[in-house]
């Protein structure tokens, strides 16, 4: 008589079938990363619903513009016509920054143009499912 420690093991079925299935949805691609992963910290998307002054005139030698919205975090930008301002985090929903004659010729502008405003939120590391930020819409700042 044979031990029953001599018989080689088998699976049951149901693991069997757990283990093809597992190893079906990793070769295709599919995670479940959000059934695991707890996002520690999350940014949401920023929208900009209001600039501070809205116009601006082109002989000024520096304006104060407050960007007014939510989503911000201490590592929001302000971007103009997409390059990154030095930018100041008041809370959730303000950020600030200095436009100087360097920012308009640094970044573009002119005398009855308009320039495009918009935010920048972004964390340093992406978790896979946890949402990283992104670009807000954009508003129009009129130099006059």
């Amino acid at each position: 008589m044979r031990s029953p420690l001599a018989t080689p093991c088998k699976p049951c079925p149901l693991l069997r079938i757990a283990l093809i299935a597992a190893l079906i949805l990793l070769l295709s691609g599919w995670t479940c990363s959000a059934m695991f992963i707890s996002c520690q910290s999350t940014v949401a998307q920023p929208q900009i619903t209001s600039l501070s002054p809205d116009t601006i005139p082109s002989d000024a030698s520096s304006v104060l513009l407050t960007v007014d919205g939510s989503g911000f975090t201490s590592q929001s930008q302000i971007l103009w016509n997409g390059g990154s301002l030095q930018t100041t985090f008041l809370d959730s929903h303000h950020l600030q920054t200095t436009i100087t004659q360097q920012t308009i010729d640094s970044f573009g502008g002119s005398v009855g143009s308009s320039v495009q405003i918009s935010v920048r939120s972004q964390r340093s590391v992406a978790d896979l499912g946890c949402p990283i930020g992104g670009n807000s819409a954009v508003l129009f700042l009129v130099i006059n």
